[in-house]
């Protein structure tokens, strides 16, 4: 037998050699460094993700409050108001709102049938903020990590599936865009019900 023959038999008998640790160490840490990296990816997607979940569920949550406001905008408890007439007040800017409102008169513990009181209401973009005004108090509406970057306020009607703005229209439309966490446009078209 060859001294080469033999000498390869002594060292695979006696363990790995030092390459061979070497090169099955380099491919472990690169198959856990794969895993690892794939992880930290799906991580941030998913937190991605919550956070324009996040967004929208908040959105929804403050155009559903304009929506209940206006559509209350104007209405009156007629057996208890000194003055029987019903005016929504409804003005319009292209990034505000503001209107009339019997707040009282929204089902509540203290005023179960309202008080028969007007209230100036409004919404407006400040600062990153959509802000709500209720007779000079002003408070924001959305979190402080979530930038509004516009209102957009149209009063119109709907003529064969369209949006036409008209400024004695029965419908409002109201755009808000979100610019942060992530980029988010929600609309929501509102029909009057007290014009």
């Amino acid at each position: 037998m060859s001294p080469y023959k033999l000498r390869f038999k002594n060292n695979f008998r006696s363990g790995f050699s030092f390459l061979e640790i070497l090169l099955s160490v380099l491919i472990g840490s690169i198959i856990i460094l794969t895993l690892v990296m794939n992880l930290y990816n799906s991580s941030k997607t998913l937190t991605k993700i919550q956070g324009r979940d996040e967004v929208v569920s908040e959105s929804s949550f403050v155009i559903l409050r304009i929506e209940q406001e206006i559509r209350q905008s104007g209405y009156k408890n007629l057996l208890l108001a000194s003055d029987k007439t019903s005016d929504p007040g409804i003005i319009i800017n292209q990034n505000a709102i503001f209107f009339n409102l019997d707040l009282n008169n929204i089902p509540s513990e203290s005023f179960p049938d309202g008080d028969g009181v007007y209230e100036r209401v409004g919404y407006y973009v400040s600062n990153g903020f959509l802000m709500r005004y209720v007779n000079g108090n002003t408070e924001p509406m959305n979190a402080p990590d979530v930038y509004v970057s516009g209102l957009v306020i149209l009063r119109g009607r709907v003529e064969q599936g369209n949006f036409i703005e008209d400024a004695s229209g029965d419908i409002v439309k109201i755009a808000i865009d979100i610019d942060s966490p992530e980029q988010t446009h929600i609309e929501k078209y509102i029909k009057l019900r007290n014009v």
